[in-house]
C-alpha cells in the first residue's frame, strides 16, 4: 500500500515556524466547545511539507498522556486561537494512546495501523482499505495549513540543539548528575540548604540569593557573597530570636 512513510515524523509545535501563528499550546475543542486538550504538534509528512494528524495532549480526563486526531477533522479559528475538531469528547476518549517517543520506531504496518484506529473513531464512515489512508477525507489537506509553518531550516537547528545536548550527557565525568561532579556536590553539602533542613532546589541543593533559610526559627534570608559561616549565624540569630518569641 502507498503511503507517506518516509517523510512521515512526528514536529513539536515549538519547532514550527510562529512568525504567521504559533500553535504551541492551544486549546483543541470537540463541536461543542469543550475542550479536548491542548496542541502538542503534528504529524507531518516533511517531504510534501503536509499534515497528516494533531498531536494533542489529552490532560487527566484521558488515559493516555496524547493522541492524535486526523487533520481532515479539524478546523483552525484564528479569531479564538484554538483548533475545532468535528468529533464529541465521548468519541475522543476512545481514541488510541500516542506515544511520541516511540513514534520513529513504529514500523509501516504500524504507522497504518494507527491511521485506521485513529481515522475509525471520528466517525461511523466505511473505511476503504484497499487505497491508501493518505487519500481518504480523514486526511485531506486542510485549508488553513499554510505550508510556511513548517520550515526544513528551523527542524535541522532543532535537531542539532537536541544532539547536542545528548551528547553533552554522554560526555558528563563519571559519578556526575545533571551536570555536577562529585566534587560539586562534596563541596555544596558544606554549604546550608534552603527551607530549614529541606533541600534547596537549586543546583547541587545550595541555598541562593534570597532563599529562606530556617524557616521554622523566623525565615532568615542569605543574601550575595555569604558564606557557609554567614548562613549558619543567620540561622543561629533566628533560632534565638524564635526562641525568645516562644518565651
Amino acid at each position: 500500500m502507498d503511503h507517506p512513510r518516509p517523510g512521515l515524523k512526528y514536529m513539536d509545535a515549538d519547532n514550527l515556524d510562529k512568525s504567521t501563528f504559533d500553535f504551541d499550546g492551544i486549546d483543541v475543542v470537540d463541536s461543542v466547545g469543550e475542550k479536548l486538550g491542548t496542541v502538542d504538534g503534528f504529524i507531518i509528512d516533511v517531504s510534501q511539507n503536509r499534515p497528516y494528524h494533531v498531536v494533542v495532549e489529552g490532560g487527566h480526563w484521558y488515559k493516555h498522556k496524547h493522541f492524535l486526531i486526523p487533520i481532515g477533522h479539524v478546523r483552525l479559528d484564528r479569531a479564538e486561537k484554538r483548533l475545532t475538531a468535528d468529533v464529541r469528547k465521548a468519541r475522543a476518549e476512545k481514541f488510541p494512546g500516542f506515544s511520541r517517543s516511540d513514534f520513529e520506531k513504529l514500523t509501516d504496518s504500524d504507522i497504518d495501523q494507527m491511521a485506521y484506529s485513529t481515522a475509525a473513531v471520528c466517525c461511523d464512515d466505511a473505511i476503504d482499505r484497499n487505497v491508501s489512508w493518505a487519500s481518504w477525507t480523514h486526511y485531506e489537506y486542510p485549508s488553513w495549513w499554510d505550508a510556511s509553518y513548517y520550515r526544513a531550516d528551523r527542524d535541522a537547528t532543532a535537531r542539532s540543539a537536541a544532539a547536542s545536548t545528548a551528547a553533552a550527557t554522554a560526555t558528563r565525568p563519571a559519578g556526575s548528575a545533571s551536570g555536577i561532579t562529585a566534587a560539586e556536590r562534596d563541596r555544596d553539602r558544606e554549604l546550608v540548604t534552603a527551607h530549614g533542613g529541606e533541600t534547596s532546589p537549586h543546583l547541587g541543593g545550595r541555598a541562593q540569593p534570597g532563599d529562606v533559610i530556617g524557616v521554622e526559627t523566623g525565615g532568615e534570608q542569605t543574601h550575595i557573597g555569604d558564606t557557609a559561616k554567614d548562613e549558619d549565624e543567620y540561622r543561629r540569630a533566628g533560632e534565638k530570636a524564635a526562641a525568645k518569641r516562644r518565651d
